[in-house]
């Protein structure tokens, strides 16, 4: 099985067909039958690859004269990226994109190796610049605009250690399930196993561990579950009381429900809200191996609840709002490529709408999380701001934005206000 050759062909699908990345992998993964290390590879130079393809590009572009067919401009990318980000052998990557190439096209062979050569031959091109923007987008392989749009809320510095931050890989982090099992119970277990794990101070079960748990006996059985610590502080956060009756907007995948169950020990009710069958397929199956009871799913759009349902029916809401993202870009490597600002606009309208929706089912005394994983201000403080200013009897009582690289998280933001 060549893998640098099914590297290749997911790469092209990604950049030239609209393939997503995460999808994209796990179709390969269940078509072809790769060892683990088989595995590991075609993970790091399909995410790696497409992760940094406009610094590839900018790299490649002097010794490039015309737009190439795009499966010769993916192995050119992808073998640069394995000289320059992966530090294999220069000859053994000139040798397989060589080999590569001839298989499509036995005419092809000796272009790829003149332009690695050349490649080689010379240092890489200079990307400091006395353009912040430009500087930021080649180092670390993001759109100009959304540089420049991040520019506007955040400081050059705070953008660059985000932006490098996401360069490193995200580790498995778990939450232990409450309603089967205690910390104590799971630290023994991970133990067991040989897994290294670090408790997380920021949640109460949380832990960063140093390998995959997907797979594990722990998850199967519903002991664990992989969330972030950030999205597991969003219910922490909300921390309904027991026997209460509580609304999840915007509910799939169901992690954070799931949380919420147990934090009420399975008392109350919950409502799980979503508009898509399968989401809602994916939560029952998920509440089922979770040993989550009190939660009911529904199928439903959001903003439309309070069309079937009484006014003010509930004691809590969490409003887990659609987002653009920027916080979890870090392992949604393609994410970056496939915003605009039109879809970031779009984005923000529905958010209003759901927020708004959000006003009329919360009782007087009751309390709401509004939660993205993004780092967009537009989205996050702009937003409570003005839902505040339109309704001066909310009040928050919690405010946080999450950046990765001062927690080790996903990039979230979390508000918690109160009804008076």
């Amino acid at each position: 099985m060549n893998i640098r050759q099914l590297a290749a062909d997911a790469i092209e699908k990604i950049l030239y067909k609209g393939a997503y990345v995460n999808i994209t992998i796990n179709e390969y993964f269940n078509k072809f039958d790769l060892t683990k290390e088989e595995k590991a590879l075609f993970t790091i130079l399909v995410m790696g690859t497409v992760e940094h393809k406009i610094t590839l590009a900018y790299y490649l572009e002097p010794y490039l004269k015309k737009k190439q067919k795009p499966w010769v401009y993916v192995i050119l990318m992808m073998s640069t990226y394995q000289i320059v980000y992966m530090k294999v052998e220069n000859h053994y990557v000139v040798n397989e994109a060589v080999n590569l190439g001839n298989i499509k096209d036995r005419n092809i062979g000796g272009f790829i190796n003149a332009v690695l050569r050349n490649l080689l031959r010379h240092e890489l091109r200079d990307i400091s610049a006395d353009d912040e923007i430009k500087y930021l987008s080649l180092k670390y392989s993001y759109p100009t605009w959304l540089v420049s749009y991040l520019l506007s809320y955040y400081k050059f510095i705070e953008l660059e250690r985000l932006f490098s931050y996401n360069e490193t890989n995200k580790k498995c982090v778990i939450r232990v399930n409450t309603l089967k099992a205690s910390n104590e119970e799971i630290e023994e277990k991970l133990k067991e196993e040989n897994v290294e794990y670090k408790k997380h101070d920021l949640v109460e079960n949380g832990y960063v561990c140093d390998k995959p748990l997907m797979n594990s006996e722990m998850f199967k059985d519903g002991l664990i579950t992989i969330q972030d610590i950030a999205s597991q502080k969003v219910a922490e956060v909300l921390a309904p009381k027991r026997g209460t009756n509580v609304l999840d907007m915007c509910a799939a995948p169901g992690s954070k429900t799931a949380h919420l169950a147990a934090i009420m020990q399975n008392s109350g009710t919950i409502y799980a809200c979503d508009i898509y069958q399968h989401k809602i397929k994916l939560m029952n199956n998920g509440f089922k191996r979770l040993g989550v009871e009190n939660v009911k799913t529904q199928l439903i759009d959001a903003r439309k609840i309070s069309e079937i349902v009484r006014k003010e029916s509930f004691d809590y809401i969490l409003l887990d709002m659609p987002c653009s993202g920027m916080g979890v870009m870090q392992h949604k490597v393609d994410l970056k490529y496939n915003l605009s600002y039109q879809s970031v606009e779009e984005t923000i309208k529905l958010q209003k709408e759901l927020i708004e929706a959000s006003y009329k089912l919360l009782k007087k005394g009751g309390e709401i999380v509004i939660s993205t994983c993004t780092i967009n201000k537009a989205e996050n403080e702009e937003n409570i701001e003005e839902f505040i200013k339109n309704h001066r009897d909310m009040n928050i009582i919690y405010e946080k934005q999450f950046m990765p690289y001062e927690y080790e998280t996903d990039g979230f933001f979390i508000c918690k206000l109160v009804k008076e």
